[in-house]
């Protein structure tokens, strides 16, 4: 009687483990990962920069995982919002955010309090492409003045403070740097409206209402080629091909507003390393797939394959180095 005690007690504690294990999820080996769907969350509003390129990159990660690779837009608050989920997400490599300059460098030295920090709140994954920056400028009739140059811009700026407004895809975005940059280094007294997302923006730039924008060359290039919109000046260090008529900030006297927009992808903090590395490893094939950069070539964007580790230190770099710009063109953190 007390072996069949035994028994039925070891057969019932074994069943309880194979319980708890099931419910936690396979601990199997990085070749067993993925079992199941994966999850991309893009911190944007759907139709900018962020979501394009992510679904680009998530259709050929999806083929290569043999799992689907699924976009969630979780957008708000310059992508702090949505980064701050993964953040808190389980290290388990079922959940990545589609990374970038703005939430990762600039919104923690833009922003008084964010919810995570870039550097210890997330582990590095690799990066996914560089792509230009773009002041543009409404074409609509109504507007107070047609711009076709920077200089023509700060001038009627000067000359007419808070006449001019200019959107960003959020309080700590690029948009939001480049446009305090612009008004610290100018003296142009410029109005700064915020949205949840470049996409969102765009129908009050085409009407007259909003008189510029920053935004990335992938999600302006439609609204440009369409001559709804007009641009400007490039942030990025040289000239773009699929623009190259239009000038570059430094080539306008403003080198400040220079600026490598990144997209990369992050998980969660302490994500296991063999789990790192296959999606490392699925990321940098998917770049490398010729009908991927020929797509990404028409956006505007250059793909970005890092390793782990250097998409880490480009973080904590920019993370410092836009501190130093930041407090030099005496912005306060909002």
């Amino acid at each position: 009687m007390r072996r069949m005690r035994t028994a039925r007690v070891t057969l019932a504690t074994l069943a309880l483990i194979s319980a708890c294990a099931f419910a936690q999820g396979p601990a199997g080996p990085a070749g067993a990962f993925p079992s199941r769907a994966v999850r991309l969350v893009v911190p944007y509003a759907p139709g900018g920069v962020g979501d394009i390129i992510a679904r680009v990159l998530s259709q050929k990660m999806s083929e290569l995982l043999g799992q689907p690779v699924v976009v969630e837009n979780r957008g708000g608050a310059g992508g702090t919002l949505g980064s701050d989920h993964v953040a808190k997400s389980p290290p388990n490599g079922y959940t990545m955010v589609f990374s970038a300059l703005t939430p990762f460098s600039i919104a923690p030295n833009m922003l008084k309090s964010i919810p995570y920090d870039p550097v210890k709140d997330f582990t590095a994954i690799g990066g996914v492409a560089i792509t230009p920056n773009i002041l543009i400028v409404s074409t609509a009739p109504n507007t107070q003045a047609s711009f076709k140059t920077l200089r023509e811009l700060l001038a009627y700026a000067r000359a007419n403070p808070g006449k001019l407004s200019f959107g960003s895809s959020g309080v700590g975005s690029i948009g939001h740097l480049t446009g305090e940059i612009l008004r610290a280094s100018t003296g142009a007294d410029m109005l700064h409206i915020p949205y949840k997302g470049s996409a969102t923006a765009y129908p009050e730039l085409i009407s007259g209402s909003l008189s510029m924008m920053f935004d990335t060359l992938p999600s302006a290039i439609q609204q440009i080629r369409s001559g709804k919109v007009r641009p400007i000046a490039v942030m990025s260090d040289k000239r773009s091909p699929l623009l190259p008529e239009v000038p570059t900030f430094a080539e306008a006297d403003y080198p400040e507003a220079t600026l490598r927009f990144w997209l990369g992808l992050h998980g969660p903090a302490k994500l296991p390393p063999a789990i790192v590395q296959r999606l490392n490893d699925t990321s940098r094939k998917a770049l490398a797939a010729p009908d991927l950069r020929e797509r990404f070539a028409t956006l505007g964007a250059d793909p970005f394959p890092t390793t782990p580790q250097e998409l880490a230190d480009l973080t904590r770099s920019d993370l410092e180095r836009l501190a130093k710009t930041i407090r030099a063109a005496g912005i306060k953190p909002e």
